[in-house]
């Protein structure tokens, strides 16, 4: 989740500073210009500042790898929601909605020596059956992006299965 913490922050900045931008121009709301304009800097400030520490950490390279292969995952674990036969809509199913919803949590890791895989477990027991169905498929998929690692098998910890790969 931290990963896509400085992109999040850009784009709140950014908005912020074109709240600030309209109400100067539309003379709307101007007494609140100058705290969009604060607003703005101090979250883009916050995101550089956070964008740098996360690369000089990981490297660029695997920054991007780790946004790229994160979404990647949670594309490949998002189940898809059940049409009707009768209606031809979509059923309100609340187990598979939790599951999906975990999914935001689920992030990979890569670092210059090791790789890190945290999959967020649902807190409804249904939901987490889901998870455990798919467990085994999510493993050949994120083995599947990198074969530079040798990833070892899920240990529970708190929330979440963790995966820990170590460079060959």
């Amino acid at each position: 989740m931290i990963l896509f913490l400085p992109i999040y922050e850009i784009i709140v900045g950014v908005i912020s500073f074109v709240l600030g931008y309209l109400t100067h121009r539309f003379n709307l709301l101007a007494q609140y210009q100058t705290l969009f304009l604060l607003i703005g800097a101090v979250l883009l400030i916050v995101a550089l500042l956070s964008l740098f520490l996360l690369i000089r950490k990981r490297g660029f390279k695997n920054y991007l790898k780790s946004l790229i292969d994160t979404t990647r995952l949670r594309n490949f674990l998002r189940q898809q929601k059940v049409i009707s036969d009768f209606t031809s809509k979509t059923k309100v199913d609340i187990n598979l909605n939790i599951y999906n919803s975990a999914l935001h949590y689920t992030y990979i890791d890569y670092f210059p020596d090791h790789v890190d895989i945290w999959i967020c477990i649902p807190n409804n027991v249904t939901a987490k059956k889901i998870l455990d169905g798919n467990l085994k498929s999510a493993e050949q998929e994120f083995k599947l992006y990198t074969t530079t690692y040798i990833i070892s098998a899920c240990k529970p910890e708190n929330r979440y299965y963790h995966y820990h790969g170590e460079k060959k």
